[in-house]
């Protein structure tokens, strides 16, 4: 069973409510739980909330008074309301594994005493769960990650990642956005734009949805980026069932 939160006041406007400081899929349900009611029956009095994996930041606005709306949360009863229906997918993300794309594949492979075929077929293995966006734009923070292959960062980060760079970081895996500098260690790169000012919504996936890794060639990688720039690629999309 799922301790109950904390909550509390960072500052004169936002409320940070927080569980054990763990990767989890139940306590990631309650924070997604609690963000949709906040956002549901509190928008005239919030800015925005942002989420991680075991906490949600509620930002106010001024003139909303922050003790007087922390004591309404609390007395809400807010895990007990129906969640709200918000549709969640699986995305299927192809992956190009060559090495001239995975520049850490080989040192994660000798870490781990295992063959490079062997991280890969880990890595593409679980669905991950996408817990929250944040560093860069889109950024997806994922949850699922094969214990075989938890790797801490590298010790001094890379000034430039190329975009689409897909990485693992201590338990995590995720996908750089955009060109960044960064520290985790990357074992393949996407054909795929996570993140574009443009569209509506401007991000690939939202918290709450599943990723599945795809390995592909680096001809098949190719074939893809020409679609995209066409605008002919079908993202592999379904909708998730609990």
């Amino acid at each position: 069973m799922t301790a109950s939160p904390t909550f509390q006041l960072v500052g004169k406007h936002t409320i940070l409510v927080s569980w054990e400081p763990i990767i989890s899929e139940e306590i990631h349900s309650k924070v997604l739980q609690l963000e949709q009611y906040v956002t549901a029956f509190f928008s005239e009095e919030i800015i925005e909330t942002v989420i991680a994996y075991h906490s949600v930041a509620i930002y106010l606005h001024e003139k909303t008074s922050a003790e007087v709306f922390l004591n309404k949360l609390e007395k809400s009863e807010w895990d007990k309301k129906q969640q709200v229906s918000n549709k969640k997918y699986i995305i299927t993300i192809p992956v190009c594994y060559s090495e001239a794309f995975g520049t850490d594949l080989s040192e994660v492979a000798k870490l781990h005493k295992l063959t490079i075929p062997e991280v890969i077929a880990l890595h593409i293995q679980p669905y991950y769960k996408v817990y929250f966006l944040g560093f860069l734009p889109g950024f997806p923070y994922l949850g699922g990650l094969d214990k075989q292959l938890h790797t801490p960062r590298r010790q001094t980060p890379r000034p430039y990642i190329d975009k689409g760079s897909v990485g693992v970081g201590g338990a995590q895996t995720g996908i750089y956005t955009l060109d960044s500098p960064g520290g985790w260690n990357i074992l393949g790169r996407t054909p795929l734009h996570f993140f574009s000012a443009i569209k509506n919504p401007p991000v690939l996936v939202q918290p709450g949805d599943y990723v599945r890794f795809q390995a592909i060639s680096r001809k098949k990688y190719d074939d893809i980026s020409s679609q995209i720039d066409l605008g002919t690629y079908k993202l592999q999309k379904e909708v998730y069932h609990d």
